[in-house]
């Protein structure tokens, strides 16, 4: 026991004097600006003294020497040093501390490993080197666990032989997984391979739908701008009929109102014989003349063409729920589609819009001895009575 004490003091001397010339040597390779290791190039000074290049050029900086032929005092013997022209690229580079500072680096490095090496050998509970094995737990001890710890009823070995036991099982699996991993390979390859393939159709089914889609979006949009062109011209040319027949309605009672106000309220003679012979010119061409415009008992605008011309080459159809329940939502959304299109609230019958959903949609006619009419809609100038969707045979 006296020996192993003696050891163990005789170890800690040794790490302890190790670690007092390291500190030494630390002191030696710092720079007194920054404190810190030098950082290289490491200059060295007409008064032997050693500073990093970057701290020194901060010392320049702080004493108003920034001339290349400038002058500054040494930090730490105050000593005057003169640049000599070429700033601090002419001051003297001190090889051999950046060498000695590089090994002393490295040595810092492997006494770090050193003592990371050593903690992991050491039990955290004790303090104790770790030299055996429990069996019970499979967990390295040292002898104080087996003595007095957790593990004093439990088998132990030898670290050294379970090492060496383990080593070579551990070997043997490495080959075990090697083999598993061979004989994957060539499906883990497979599976790349799927993997990319279907990311690859992926992204041209992705770019086929976004130009096909737009493809048909510009259509379908061209095709509503035509047709509300068509729907504008239609709409102006039998507004501007009706609206001239209405004009030729008028007249009749626009003669009167005049006849009726100058012979009621004329200034003078001569102003009613003037007046009299316009207005008794217009009553003649009135009279005279044709018979009165035919008030016509139907002028409006085919829904069912506009729709059919809408619908040209699409099979409606496929976007019919295939639920029966679901018609009454599909009616319910065409009355809101309707109604939100009108400046002015309409309410749709229920037949009319079962009607009108079966002819779309299912492609079947009105009921017997019923005719599908649509409403007036709102946004029309002009008073339309109503409008037939078709005959029972035909299908849009």
């Amino acid at each position: 026991m006296a020996v192993l004490e003696a050891w163990w003091g005789l170890a800690a001397w040794r790490r302890q004097t190790a670690v007092d010339t390291m500190e030494a040597l630390s002191a030696v390779l710092s720079c007194p600006v920054c404190m810190e290791l030098f950082t290289p190039p490491v200059l060295l000074l007409s008064c032997s003294h050693n500073f990093c290049k970057q701290c020194l050029e901060l010392i320049l900086v702080c004493q108003n020497c920034t001339h290349v032929n400038g002058q500054f005092c040494c930090p730490v013997c105050r000593k005057v040093i003169y640049l000599r022209g070429r700033g601090t690229n002419g001051l003297q580079r001190n090889i051999l501390a950046e060498n000695i500072l590089e090994k002393f680096k490295e040595e810092l490095e492997t006494l770090h490993t050193k003592e990371q090496n050593q903690l992991a050998q050491t039990c955290e509970k004790h303090g104790e080197s770790v030299n055996l094995m429990c069996l019970s737990d499979e967990e390295p001890i040292c002898g104080m666990c087996k003595l007095f710890g957790d593990h004093k009823t439990h088998p132990v070995a030898k670290i050294s032989d379970a090492y060496a036991e383990r080593k070579v099982n551990f070997a043997k699996d490495i080959q075990l997984v090697l083999q598993k991993s061979e004989s994957a390979a060539q499906a883990v390859q497979d599976m790349e391979k799927l993997i990319r393939e279907l990311s690859t159709s992926a992204t041209d089914t992705l770019a086929m739908i976004d130009a096909i889609g737009d493809s048909l979006l510009s259509g379908i949009k061209c095709r509503i701008a035509t047709l509300k062109k068509q729907l504008q011209n239609e709409h102006c040319s039998k507004l501007e009929k009706l609206q001239l027949v209405a004009r030729e309605l008028e007249a009749p009672r626009e003669l009167y109102q005049q006849m009726k106000m100058l012979l009621q309220h004329h200034a003078n003679t001569v102003q009613f014989l003037h007046e009299h012979k316009r207005l008794k010119e217009e009553m003649k061409r009135l009279v005279e003349g044709s018979v009165s415009p035919a008030v016509p008992t139907k002028d409006t605008i085919s829904i069912r063409r506009y729709f059919q011309e809408l619908i040209r080459g699409i099979d409606i159809t496929a976007f019919a729920p295939p639920e029966t329940d679901q018609v009454p939502a599909s009616m319910a959304g065409l009355q809101e589609a309707w109604q939100a299109g009108c400046a002015m609230q309409g309410r749709l019958s229920q037949q009319v819009l079962e009607d009108i959903l079966c002819k779309a949609v299912l492609g079947s006619g009105p009921k017997p001895n019923q005719e599908a009419k649509l409403p007036r809609n709102p946004s029309h100038a002009y008073s339309v009575q109503g409008s037939e969707i078709g005959s029972r045979e035909s299908t849009v």
